[in-house]
Parts: structure tokens; C-alpha cells; sequence
């Protein structure tokens, strides 16, 4: 397992097992207008028998194919976020208050729990966090 840890993030995920399916590029019932004027993808994530499905968005300006490392990239990105700001208060105090604080911060919150439950081992969380990509 310690030579998977020391790979780049791509190789690392590679190594792992896993894998990205793209389902379709509509957009949920329910979008802000910045979502709506994205590219948005319905992706799968899966890892050792488990799988997460999300929304994936990306700005219109970026018109390449996402990858498995994208997806991951952001989600790893969240999920260090609520270590250091891990209480709404915070959240607002380090991002700033508006009518979608709140949302956007149980957002993250779900999104970051269901993550951590996909890939499970708190080691292997934190060797793709420490990452560049």
C-alpha cells in the first residue's frame, strides 16, 4: 500500500480501482443559476464494491472531458474545507454569510460524509488529499 500512497493522484486512483462512469449532462430539476449555466454531468464513483452518484459541474469555459482525478480532486478538496471550518458559524465567519450559507454548507457536509463512507479508509482519504492535481 505505501508505494500506491507516494504515486500522483491519477496513477494513485488508478491503482486504487477507481473508476468514474458518466451517466448524462442534464441538470436536476431544482439549479442555481450558476448551475445553469454550466456543464453538468451525473457521475457514478466507484471503489471497492461501493458507488456514489452526483452532480458534477464544471463552467462552460472548461470544455474538456472530466476524469475520475476531477471529480475526486474536488470532493478531497471539500471534505479538507470542513476540517478547518467544521461548524456553520465557522463556515460563515470563513466564506461569508448569504441567503445560501446554510445550504451550502449541509451541502458540503453530505456530500463530504457520503465521500469519506466510498473511499473508508481514513488513510487513503488523506493520501489523496495531500495530492497536487
Amino acid at each position: 500500500m505505501t508505494k500506491k500512497l507516494e504515486q500522483d493522484l491519477p496513477a494513485l486512483l488508478n491503482e486504487l480501482g477507481v473508476t468514474l462512469k458518466i451517466r448524462h449532462r442534464s441538470h436536476p430539476n431544482k439549479v442555481t443559476e450558476w448551475q445553469a449555466k454550466a456543464n453538468c454531468y451525473r457521475v457514478t464513483l466507484s471503489y471497492q464494491g461501493r458507488t456514489y452518484s452526483l452532480y458534477f459541474y464544471q463552467g462552460r469555459g472548461n470544455d474538456k472531458d472530466i476524469t475520475v482525478s476531477d471529480v475526486i480532486h474536488c470532493l478531497s478538496s471539500d471534505l479538507n474545507l470542513l476540517s478547518g471550518c467544521n461548524t456553520l458559524k465557522c463556515f460563515g465567519e470563513c466564506f461569508g454569510w448569504d441567503e445560501n450559507t446554510a445550504d451550502t454548507y449541509r451541502a458540503i457536509k453530505r456530500q463530504s460524509a457520503r465521500y469519506s463512507k466510498l473511499i473508508g479508509d481514513p488513510v487513503i482519504l488523506e493520501a489523496i488529499a495531500s495530492k497536487e492535481y
